[in-house]
């Protein structure tokens, strides 16, 4: 075929190579000018012409996918009754080639870079509908200095994306790779290329894929439907603990249980650095930014600024700052996208509250669920002594889609009043139901009209212990028969809201408490953006004396600080899209002689889980210089010229200059000691 003509401007030079599906040459574009590569298709029986139209139908839809980590398919066609794709001609290897010259695996930073960059794209086309279904290493090219392309995107379905399972050989995809609802014959989603994607994760670090090759199809198939899978970290010791949880995930039997989308894959792998391990704090000597150098995010959705007096006394001990995060606006369309939700509606409506209230609170929970966006999850429980579920009917939750959304209003509109209310139970009962949903933004909403009296002393108070950190929870009491001190100890132990929802009327309470679900939901689209931490890193000898928020209002954060690490302390934040929240952030830093540039400490804004497992999203070094230049201590012009805000930069230099004046603790204390009243007292 050397030399051959297609499609009348393709010149064929040098066959590459054939495979199980079909063969690609290198061919010169003659109308163009470029070297393309072809691949040609072996046919495949089609009496009725409908696999022909779906391949042009697929082939079609596959160039329209414009992402650098997706090999570019240009043009298609039929010549001599073989379908061809004309696609960009790569320089590089195959994963699978370069597998075979490294057989027990590669490094852990090298790997998880592959990998990350594949499922970025893999999730850019999932974004569109499009799935690949035959990941495996074969089809992740590395390109020189160290990109990653996906090839061959839907070929296999091109081809045979309608067979089924209908006999050995008849598979779509390849054996080693393919997820249990493939050798199901059951639908594919994006899903399915995230459980290849963790056979791939084992491939790269263990030079294997999860279960050996087996040369009988049926055992094959019983291995990825029914056998569990290895642990990474026991095939590869020293694989970070975080990357052995995402491979079980990446491998679970049930499309529900893996992660919802490959861009949090793409995230969760970016967050390591190689070896899993968070930046530690550069020793001793910092790097100046010029004057009016913009800082540099990580993110570009999230900005961390500060402004200060970077020059101590030699003597000095504190530094004062000002931090300012700053969220940027982001599409709620992204946003959905890389926080998928799982909601559970906790209801405990008693006997004591009018029918028409009631009514209208199953209802208006009901027009919730239906405003949800088709992929998020949610369930309904209820109960008195024990919880129970009120939809569905299984200890598990549901996609949203629009038979769902009606079976849920049905069973609402059929829910009874409850005789009491075990909240710990409750508690208990949404943490099981959020268990298989690790990349989801979980969240509970509680409404009731009831104390919690229905279980054991101390049990709510477990349950809240049990759950901190997996979920949060917004109470909202209805009426007047619920106690403010357990709705508020749920609201605070699980960093959600408490409020009463109350009116005169039952349309009138309908339309109170739409508006704050609604406000409830929404505020769960932005969770990832809003699910922030700031990481404060001191040296040796330093430490964090305050932090306080100042703007847009005044809150002393010191005592919410939690210890991660030695010198590492996290504190929330939350801020809303497109706005900033300024921190008075006091430090204590180590003694040292005049001339001494150190770093103060290292701010970084991290991601959260559950949409995170915090990895830097912006990043900033305090720096502080020690010298006995009294101008140098007492003002810097550079501080109002970074923050715009001179009334803040003011008042820190106010307190600095009221602190160079005090005298030392051992002026003090002598004062004091040779003071009249000193002596009296004695």
């Amino acid at each position: 075929m050397s030399g051959s003509l297609v499609a009348g401007r393709y010149r064929l030079e040098e066959r590459l190579g054939r495979g199980g599906m079909g063969e690609v040459w290198r061919a010169h574009d003659q109308q163009l000018g470029r070297r393309v590569a072809i691949k040609f298709l072996f046919p495949e029986p089609d009496a009725d012409g409908s696999a022909a139209a779906r391949f042009h139908r697929e082939a079609s839809i596959t160039a329209q996918l414009q992402h650098d980590g997706i090999t570019q398919v240009h043009d298609h066609g039929e010549q001599d009754g073989r379908h061809f794709l004309i696609m960009e001609l790569l320089a590089g290897r195959n994963l699978g080639a370069l597998l075979r010259d490294q057989p027990s695996g590669l490094p852990v930073r090298k790997a998880v870079d592959v990998l990350a960059q594949a499922a970025a794209a893999l999730g850019y086309a999932h974004s569109r509908g499009i799935v690949h279904r035959d990941v495996k290493p074969a089809n992740l090219m590395l390109l020189p200095g160290g990109r990653v392309k996906v090839c061959d995107f839907g070929i296999a379905g091109f081809v045979r994306g309608d067979s089924g399972l209908t006999r050995a050989g008849s598979v779509l995809g390849t054996p080693d790779y393919m997820a249990p609802e493939q050798w199901r014959a059951e639908r594919a989603d994006g899903r399915t290329d995230l459980y290849a994607l963790g056979c791939v994760l084992f491939a790269l670090l263990t030079g294997r894929t999860p279960f050996p090759r087996r040369p009988d199809f049926w055992a094959a198939m019983h291995d990825h439907v029914a056998t569990p899978p290895p642990r990474l970290a026991a095939l590869r010791p020293g694989v970070p603990a975080v990357l052995d949880r995402l491979a079980a995930q990446l491998l679970a039997k049930h499309p529900d249980d893996r992660p919802a989308h490959a861009g949090v894959v793409a995230d969760r792998l970016r967050a390591l650095n190689g070896d899993g391990r968070p930046a530690t704090l550069p020793d001793g000597v910092f790097v100046r930014p010029g004057p009016g150098d913009p800082p540099t995010p990580a993110d570009p959705g999230i900005v961390l600024t500060s402004a200060q007096n970077e020059y101590l006394p030699p003597g000095g001990q504190e530094l004062s700052t000002m931090v300012t995060v700053t969220a940027g606006s982001t599409d709620p369309h992204d946003l959905a996208a890389a926080a998928p939700r799982a909601l559970v509606f906790l209801l405990g409506l008693s006997t004591a509250l009018p029918v028409a209230d009631l009514r209208a609170v199953t209802r208006t929970v009901a027009d919730t669920i239906d405003g949800l966006d088709e992929g998020d999850r949610f369930a309904v429980v209820t109960g008195s002594e024990y919880a129970s579920m009120c939809y569905p009917d299984s200890l598990r939750t549901v996609r949203a889609t629009p038979a769902t959304k009606a079976e849920a209003r049905a069973a609402l509109d059929r829910l009874e009043p409850v005789r009491a209310a075990a909240f710990g139970r409750w508690i208990r009962m949404a943490d099981r139901l959020f268990a298989g949903h690790a990349d989801a933004v979980r969240t509970a909403i509680m409404l009731m009209d009831l104390r919690s009296e229905a279980e054991l002393p101390g049990e709510l108070a477990a349950a809240l212990a049990a759950s901190t950190g997996r979920f949060s929870c917004h109470v909202r009491g209805v009426g007047t028969g619920w106690e403010v001190a357990q709705a508020r100890a749920v609201g605070e132990a699980l960093r959600g809201t408490v409020d009463i929802v109350h009116a005169d009327s039952a349309p009138g309470l309908a339309a109170a408490l739409a508006a704050d679900l609604d406000a409830v939901v929404e505020r769960t689209r932005q969770a990832f953006a809003r699910d922030l931490a700031l990481r404060i890193t001191t040296p040796p000898g330093g430490g964090v004396r305050f932090l306080k928020l100042v703007s847009p209002q005044v809150e002393d954060l010191t005592g919410h600080g939690l210890p991660t690490g030695p010198g590492v302390t996290e504190f929330r934040v939350d801020v809303p899209d497109g706005r900033s929240h300024e921190y008075h952030l006091s430090l204590e830093v180590p003694p040292g002689p005049v001339g001494e540039r150190i770093t103060a400490a290292d701010l970084a804004v991290i991601l959260l889980p559950p949409a995170g497992d915090g990895q830097e999203l912006a990043r900033l070094m305090i720096p502080a210089e020690r010298t006995d230049d009294r101008d140098s201590l007492t003002i810097d012009h550079r501080v109002a010229h970074y923050t715009g805000q001179a009334e803040l930069a003011e008042a820190i230099m106010e307190g600095l200059r009221a602190r160079a004046d005090e005298p030392s603790e051992d002026q003090a204390r002598a004062s004091r000691d040779s003071s009249p009243s000193a002596d009296s007292s004695a």
